[in-house]
């Protein structure tokens, strides 16, 4: 017999009734599990600044180099390893009788795009040569890997250290992996790098910009370009520089020596040359993550400037860069983006504002005063000045990845451009307008190029213009 209308109805009520309590629960469930996780790491944040933290070696002088992991015919390599004490990006964290979570290790390396592990560990290695395997919480190929065989990766291995101990923090790390037999067999170890100052590990970061500028390649020679480069940052704010070279003409080579003397620069050797051909830009996406790293580990740097040699960040109705960051920064920003505009080196010079008496007259950012009309959208060709603190995983053109609490902030065109001075041009037809935004930068700029350019290179005082 077929049940009456209004048992089915009766029995689907139930149905939903039951339903909706069972949803109810997860959620309250859901709720809970959120509410202690969020205590949890709120004891766990300020139990760790009670820690004592003592680099464990220091003598490091921070200069890496990359090195071919186990198996040299897979050309598998590694470049750097760094501390992180932001534990809230750490996804399963531990405080309990035993251990507590103090951080993590973030390890940059180039490696198979599709590497057929499933897990990867991080055999760290102490002092006293003792060593303990970790297995990675995060491994994977980063972003704009632009359809090459190799692709730089970013490793995480989580930290904890016993709570029934004196805490030891790892001196040197290395990667192993099942395809990779002699990762684990012969590990290649690298020094794990430490703020220079353990004592700034969570005091406010200092608010001055640095720039971490692209990989310099294919010989680079064009001295003029970088000494204009610098000294423009310079008079935006710009205090510290980091550069990477893979080839470089020795002009360039004596300019970079000659900032590094000052203080102003940390230069370090890119040998990427085995993977020139197999991924993306010289390694540029793994250059800009470990200079974003290196900034706020190493060096506690508020802002780092991403950017190449042929651009500038250019506010338009703020004085300088730092004035702009200093009136807007809010905090919680992990990246400024500044959309692109094109000025073309095949556009004829204009040189109407160099002094009679300076020796390098044509500045790239001076003489060049059309730019394209059109302001490319963001995150396309667009570049960043990040909060290095907030950044996970950062990009060429964006910010991938960054700390909870976080978001970027588009500039508004009207407020801030990226003056990109290209070589080539992509669309020589685009409409063009003047611009003499960079020019007010010029009586300073011409001066300053001039003095490093006659400091460097005594005998003419000038810098070549490729």
């Amino acid at each position: 017999m077929l049940a009456a209308p209004e048992n089915r109805f009766q029995h689907v009520y139930f149905a939903l009734s039951a339903l909706v309590a069972s949803a109810m629960l997860v959620l309250v469930y859901i709720s809970m599990r959120s509410s202690l996780n969020e205590r949890l790491r709120e004891d766990l944040a300020k139990a760790q600044r009670q820690l004592i933290f003592e680099r464990p070696n220091p003598h490091w002088n921070y200069s890496n180099s990359w090195r071919r992991i186990g198996n040299t015919t897979l050309r598998h390599e590694i470049y750097s390893a760094y501390f992180d004490a932001r534990t809230d990006i750490v996804g399963h964290v531990r405080m309990d009788d035993e251990q507590m979570t103090i951080g993590s290790l973030r390890i940059f390396a180039i490696l198979p795009e599709r590497l057929r592990d499933s897990t990867i560990n991080c055999i760290v290695r102490f002092s006293d040569f003792s060593s303990q395997e970790i297995k990675a919480e995060e491994a994977g190929a980063m972003h704009d890997v632009h359809n090459n065989t190799f692709a730089a990766w970013s490793i995480m291995c989580p930290l904890h250290a016993s709570r029934l101990s004196p805490m030891r923090l790892p001196q040197a790390v290395a990667l192993a992996y099942a395809s990779n037999r002699l990762s684990h067999l012969s590990p290649t170890f690298i020094q794990i790098s430490y703020p220079r100052n353990m004592t700034n590990m969570f005091g406010r970061s200092r608010p001055t910009i640095s720039v971490c500028v692209g990989p310099l390649h294919e010989n680079y020679s064009n001295v003029l370009r970088l000494v204009e480069f610098v000294e423009m940052y310079r008079l935006q704010g710009a205090t510290h520089f980091y550069f990477y070279y893979v080839e470089a003409s020795e002009e360039v080579r004596r300019v970079l020596e000659h900032y590094q003397r000052m203080g102003l620069a940390d230069v370090f050797e890119w040998n990427v040359q085995a993977h020139m051909q197999d991924v993306h830009y010289a390694g540029i996406v793994a250059q800009f993550n470990d200079c974003v790293y290196r900034a706020n580990v190493v060096d506690n740097f508020r802002y780092a400037a991403v950017v190449d040699l042929d651009e500038v960040v250019m506010p338009l109705k703020h004085n300088t860069l730092a004035d702009y960051l200093r009136q807007c920064d809010e905090g919680r920003t992990a990246g400024f983006v500044f959309r692109n505009v094109f000025f073309h080196r095949r556009d004829s010079n204009d040189t109407f504002n160099a002094p009679s008496h300076v020796l390098n007259r044509l500045l790239y950012t001076q003489s060049k005063v059309r730019r394209t009309l059109e302001v490319m959208p963001a995150y396309i060709r667009s570049k960043v000045v990040v909060n290095a603190r907030a950044i996970v995983e950062m990009g060429n053109h964006q910010v991938y990845r960054s700390a909870p609490g976080y978001a970027d902030h588009v500039v508004h065109p009207t407020v801030g451009l990226l003056f990109h001075y290209r070589d080539k041009c992509i669309n020589c037809k685009m409409v063009l307008i003047v611009d003499y935004t960079a020019r007010r930068f010029g009586s300073l700029l011409f001066d300053r190029v001039d003095n490093t350019c006659l400091e460097v290179f005594l005998n003419r005082g000038i810098c070549d213009l490729v």
